[in-house]
This record gives structure tokens, C-alpha cells and sequence, in this order.
């Protein structure tokens, strides 16, 4: 069977903007499977990097990837909230419109969970050494380290009180992302 799109669907947020709810991925072969994910969010994918200091784009793809089983979760789907942030009030994380299912935050689209995610970082403090890490490099013209970016993400506790467990999750999806697609 050949890969097939994951479905989206145009959708007009609260504030009168446009964004695509994501439905379920059917595909079953891991490179399918993995490569449709990609291809439906590496566009805002990018977004979250650029607006949160160039954080690696291989690293948000895995990290959503990986907290949505590749875009197979029905929670992930009805909360559009493919890296499973915490519902933490109506302005964190941005762009939410309210607690969801299992207490995630819940989101309209793709885009909006994308700039969601990049201010969660941002704008949390427990993130302030992935924000130092990730302007550092950007003011000096170098690429951060995606793996170091995992290590600061699971250290802040994005992942639990288990950061070992959270880290080796993150890279162990880095390689499946590595594996079964090209971004």
C-alpha cells in the first residue's frame, strides 16, 4: 500500500484566523507512516523553529512525532496538541482554547499548537536555559545542537521527573526520524 496524506481540515479559529485540523495517520510501514507526519507538519514545524530562536527542526518533528505516535493518537487529535502540553491557564500555553482530554492543552490547529509550543518554551521559566542556549547560538551565526536542546528540554521536566527517561525517549526519536524519513 503507498503512503498516504494525513487529513487535514480547514478550520476558522475563535479570533478569525484560518488553520488545518490534522486527523488521524493511517499509514502502518514505519517510512509511510513517518514521512506523511513530516510532510504534514514540517511547514509549521519551521514556524516554531524560527519564532523560538531556531530551535532544531528535527527535534520538534521528533518530539511530535514521538508524543503522537506519529499523528495516530485520537487524544493528540481531538486537543490538536501533538506534543502534549500541559494545560496550564487560557494564556499558557498561547494560543490554547482550554483544557482538553487527559488535561492537555487544546488547540484549533496545527499552527496554532506550532507557536503554542514555541512560546511554552519562551515564555516558561524553567526553559530559560534552552532560551540562554538557543540565543547564544543565534547571536553567533551557529547551529544548535539538537541533542543538546533534548537534554535542556528534558532536564526542565517537559517529559516528567524521569529527564533521563524523557532525554533517551527524545533522541530514540531523532533516530526513528532519522531512519524512516527525509525532512
Amino acid at each position: 500500500m503507498a503512503k498516504t496524506a494525513i487529513p487535514t481540515t480547514k478550520v476558522t479559529c475563535k479570533d478569525g484566523t484560518t488553520d488545518y485540523s490534522v486527523g488521524i495517520n493511517s499509514n502502518t510501514n514505519a517510512d509511510d507512516k513517518v514521512q506523511a507526519f513530516v510532510d504534514c507538519f514540517k511547514g509549521v514545524a519551521n514556524n516554531a523553529s524560527s519564532t523560538c530562536h531556531g530551535l532544531p527542526l528535527k527535534l520538534i518533528l521528533a518530539q511530535w512525532g514521538g508524543e503522537s505516535g506519529w499523528a495516530t493518537g485520537s487524544t493528540q487529535k481531538s486537543n490538536q496538541n501533538f506534543s502534549n502540553m500541559v494545560y496550564t491557564s487560557s494564556t499558557n500555553p498561547v494560543g490554547n482554547i482550554g483544557s482538553g482530554l487527559k488535561g492537555w492543552a487544546k488547540f484549533e490547529g496545527r499552527y496554532k499548537h506550532a507557536i503554542g509550543y514555541a512560546y511554552f518554551f519562551i515564555n516558561n521559566s524553567r526553559y530559560a536555559s534552552l532560551i540562554g542556549y538557543l540565543q547564544y547560538c543565534e547571536t553567533s551565526h551557529a547551529t544548535p545542537d539538537a541533542d543538546t536542546c533534548a537534554r535542556n528540554i528534558a532536564d526542565a521536566g517537559f517529559g516528567g521527573s524521569d529527564h533521563d527517561a524523557y532525554y533517551s525517549s527524545l533522541v530514540s526519536w531523532m533516530k526513528t526520524l532519522a531512519n524512516h524519513a527525509t525532512i
